[in-house]
This record gives structure tokens, sequence and C-alpha cells, in this order.
């Protein structure tokens, strides 16, 4: 429009010239001037023409794009025990289970503590928390989320009577009081560094499992959750997810519309599905995957784990209780070297336990190999410099 309306602009001029021109009666450059012009405007129009035919293009080439985004994400689990996220014990149902069930609160790619079903947590001394929860929640059947599925919850991993991985989250909690539909106190046993950081255990309705056996009851293929994806069907070989039309976080928005888990029978039938494209996303820990499935045809992601092995100096040896001898010695390990050569593939050295992403690890604590260095450390040690 811009450039229309400049051709336009100009055209008057020009027309305005034109008159002028009239006016002195001078007929040949009336006609020259008269063909300028037309010729001019001629050009400006064949030029719009090329602009709405390429921002159409681009259009089309936009929209071309969008519609080849994939809105069914395929994802994978083999010896498939439950749904249930508190009673499996499967590492990738825990993981998938987190779009469908919600803890109260939950930690971002660095590892800080966010906000879930929790709107606010004050600790009111050293073993008491009063957590406000998150209003105008709904469960994936329109029911109301309150404080009575928070101490459901609770109670199931407290005294539940089955094995669940959350029980560590809770091994200090010894009472939950509802004070309110939105607010529950917890009391520990006894102080607990960070234990917010504990309440990452996902939440199920109380009134969902209402009359049930939560071990065995029928209820636990399709529990319901306040996540983004809710359960639509469920056989024996597949789980379909389908977004949550109740949702409340309306910040978030997922482009896959369906999530279909493929359940196997063993890994190396999950292998051989994700080799002959049934699947879409597979999450691995073992070190030699391209073993089973080769090492092309596929985006390959590494991320660090939170599972560390620790090896320090015993400072109660003389030698090692001083502080300069334990520095020159740390320059003189090449860690790289002992990693790769002891550990192989898939091991990184560390020098902090906090290191991997952690929103703590505010500087680069890394110590490189330098042997002369070191020996200088020791040199001035030993002159008391």
């Amino acid at each position: 429009m811009k450039n229309s309306q400049k051709i336009l602009e100009t055209s008057h001029e020009m027309i305005y010239s034109v008159k002028q021109v009239i006016k002195l009666g001078n007929n040949i450059l009336k006609y020259i001037f008269m063909i300028i012009v037309i010729g001019c405007i001629s050009f400006g129009i064949y030029k719009m023409s090329q602009n709405d035919k390429k921002e159409a293009n681009e259009t089309i080439d936009q929209t071309s794009t969008v519609t080849t985004i994939q809105t069914d994400l395929r994802l994978a689990v083999c010896n498939f025990d439950t749904i249930n996220p508190l009673l499996t014990n499967n590492r990738n149902v825990q993981e998938i289970s987190k779009i469908i069930y919600e803890p109260l609160v939950t930690l971002s790619g660095d590892y800080k503590m966010q906000y879930c079903l929790a709107d606010e947590i004050a600790k009111t001394d050293e073993v008491n928390y009063v957590i406000k929860l998150r209003k105008g929640v709904l469960w994936q059947d329109g029911t109301n989320f309150t404080s009575n599925d928070v101490k459901f919850t609770v109670d199931m991993i407290k005294n539940g009577g089955f094995n669940t991985v959350y029980a560590n989250n809770l091994k200090n909690v010894v009472a939950l009081e509802v004070i309110d539909e939105t607010t529950v106190k917890m009391i520990l046993s006894e102080p607990v560094d960070f234990f917010e950081y504990y309440l990452t255990f996902p939440i199920l309705s109380a009134k969902y499992y209402e009359g049930q056996d939560f071990k065995t009851t029928e209820k636990n293929a399709t529990p319901i959750g306040t996540g983004m994806f809710k359960i639509a069907t469920v056989d024996s070989n597949i789980i379909k997810l389908v977004k949550n039309d109740l949702y409340w976080d309306s910040s978030k928005s997922a482009m896959a519309k369906e999530v279909n888990i493929n359940l196997y029978g063993s890994a190396g039938e999950l292998y051989n599905a994700f080799k002959n494209g049934e699947i879409d996303v597979i999450d691995v820990k073992i070190e030699n995957v391209e073993d089973y499935i080769g090492s092309i045809g596929y985006k390959k992601i590494e991320y660090k784990s939170r599972n560390y092995d620790f090896l320090t100096f015993n400072t109660q040896n003389i030698l090692f209780s001083d502080a300069k001898v334990r520095k020159a010695i740390s320059k003189m390990i090449d860690k790289n070297n002992i990693v790769a050569s002891c550990l192989g593939a898939g091991y990184v050295p560390s020098n902090f336990s906090l290191d991997m992403g952690n929103w703590l690890y505010t500087k680069d604590l890394s110590v490189q190999t330098n042997t002369e260095e070191a020996a200088q450390i020791l040199i001035r040690s030993r002159l008391g410099i």
C-alpha cells in the first residue's frame, strides 16, 4: 500500500505539471510529457502487480510450511505396567505422564523452582509449610481441583502400601492438614533444606478414586489429571492422548494435537520400531544405543544426567591438608583422559556437583591441566609464599 500511495502521489504531481505545460500551449512538450507520465503510471501498476504476486507467493510458501508441521507425536514405552504415575515403576511412563498429571511445583530447564498447582508456599518455621493452591484448575472430567486432592495424593504416597518412586519426597512429612478448599499445611519431622523442591510429585483426583481400591481398580487404565493432555483411548498396543480443552494455563499451547504412546514388550521391539519409522522420539540411557539403531537417519540430542561419582582428597592426611597442595595436584590430573580411558564414551568430568545446567552454577569451575603451573604452586608453597 505504501508503494501504491507513492506512485499515485507522483502521478498527481506529474499531471499537475502536464496542466502547467498545457497552459503554456507547448503542444510538443505536452505530448512528450504525457507519454512519460503514462509510461511511469504503467510501470508503477506493473510493479504493484509484481509485488502483489510476490507477497501472494510468500504467503503460499508460509502456509505450506505451517501445514507440514506434524500435529501427532508418536512415543514409545516397553514393558508397560500402568499409566498411574504413583504406581508405575517404568521410567518412560514417569516421563510421559508429566504432560497428563501435574505437581505442586515443577523445575525449569536450569532447575529453578516454578509454581504449578501451588500458587504460593510460605515457610512459617523450620518444619511448617503453608501451601496456597492455584484457583480455577479443573480436572479433565470438569471437577474442581481442591485441597482434598493434595491430601489424598500425600496419603497414598505415604500410606498406600505400595512402592512408589515418590516415597522419598515425603519421608519427612508427618502430617498434612486441610485448612480450607485451597490451602493445606505440611508438617515435617525435622527441617529439610529446600523442601519446596520435593513437591514435584504428581497430584491425583480424590473424587475420581473415591470408593475404589487404589492399587487394583480398573480406573487406573485412564486416570484423569490436570495436565495439557488427557487419555482418550487405551488398548493393548497404544495409549492415545489428546489435548485437554480444560487446561488452566492459557500461556502454554502444544503444537501437537495428539500423542500416541506405542507399547512394546521389549527394548528390541522398540528399537526396531524406531528404525522402521514407527516412532518419532525415544529416550534412552544406555551408552551403546547405536549398536541397536545405527548411527544415521535420526537426530540425537545428548543431555547430562544428575548422576555422578564423587572423588575427593582425604584432608585428614597431612599431605592433603594443605589447600595449595590439593590445587597443584588437581592441575596435574588430566580428568578428560582418565574419564575417556576408564569409562569411555558417555561420561564427562565435573568439578562441581551442580554444573549440569543448574542456575546455581554461576561461574566456570573447570580446572585445566597445567603441570608447569602446578610445579610453581608447589614451589611457592614450599617457600611459604
